[in-house]
């Protein structure tokens, strides 16, 4: 696995949390901070493929609902603001976790979208008739 090196500044309550875990683990404190960011992602992945798998189960009707969810104009606009004050001046901790909040929830809405489209269009149906129906 290809590895690249960062340097991260965290808020002083997390650094002691994760140094605390680093010694009963009996690893450095970089070796645990991997360790959590590994767990963490597999978690994610493991959470929205289960959530993908139980969209096979849906009906047709409960399908097209999913393959027409959408984000909030308050959570579109939440990013943007973040992505534009990024670009500005940087983020503080508590943005950058809502930014990353907001685009895992993105992610996810993207992903469900996709494969409930997917499974229409594999039981027959045409996406583009069901597109215009519900507009």
């Amino acid at each position: 696995m290809d590895s690249q090196a960062i340097t991260i500044t965290l808020p002083a309550p997390i650094y002691h949390q994760i140094k605390q875990q680093s010694q009963l683990m009996q690893r450095s404190v970089a070796e645990q901070l991997v360790a959590v960011v590994i767990d963490y992602s597999q978690t994610l992945d493991n959470d929205i493929e289960w959530e993908l798998a139980q969209l096979e189960l849906l009906t047709d009707q409960e399908l097209r609902q999913a393959a027409q969810l959408s984000v909030s104009r308050e959570q579109s606009d939440s990013m943007q603001e973040l992505v534009e004050k990024q670009q500005r001046e940087g983020l503080s901790v508590s943005e950058s976790q809502q930014a990353q909040q907001l685009s895992h929830f993105f992610n996810r809405v993207m992903l469900i979208r996709a494969k409930a489209a997917f499974l229409l269009k594999k039981r027959g149906y045409d996406m583009m008739t069901i597109k215009t129906e519900n507009e």
